[in-house]
């Protein structure tokens, strides 16, 4: 599996792959079923949410707060949400305003798009919080039933 202590996924994988396409699958149903009461039963919006929200997260991670000249001058245009996402241009400018009307998202001074945060969260974590708390029990779920075979 390893070589000098070097594990290689696709040995892992192969080795484990009902354990890690079981959990895999069941961290994402319970996710997507979670999910999709918050975005109205709207999956386009759900994925445009989350290709803005990838980002959000890498920033966060890495330290930086909204505030930060950094943290705040990124953001995504609607063109490359399409491209991420594959779903058309228009209704990415569609969804993106109405999950701005709903306050999940801003527009930034450059038109670029990015997770509304108040009082140094996201919106969404403040707005469904027993969501948000049912995710993060999912996640600790999911790393403890992997963290052994990885």
């Amino acid at each position: 599996m390893s070589d000098q202590g070097v594990i290689f996924p696709q040995t892992v994988v192969k080795e484990k792959y009902a354990l890690f396409k079981h959990e895999f699958l069941e961290f994402l149903f319970s996710e997507l079923v979670d999910m999709r009461s918050v975005f109205e039963n709207d999956l386009d919006s759900m994925l445009i949410y989350t290709a803005i929200s990838r980002f959000y997260l890498r920033d966060e991670r890495a330290g930086l707060s909204p505030g930060c000249d950094e943290f705040d001058s990124r953001g995504f245009s609607a063109t490359r949400i399409s491209a991420q996402t594959k779903i058309p241009r228009e209704t990415v400018r569609r969804k993106l305003h109405e999950l701005q009307g709903r306050g999940l998202i801003e527009k930034g001074p450059r038109d670029e798009w990015r997770i509304a945060v108040k009082d140094g969260f996201p919106v969404i974590r403040t707005e469904y919080q027993h969501e948000w708390r049912r995710e993060m029990e999912r996640v600790v779920k999911f790393v403890k039933a992997l963290k052994d075979h990885v």
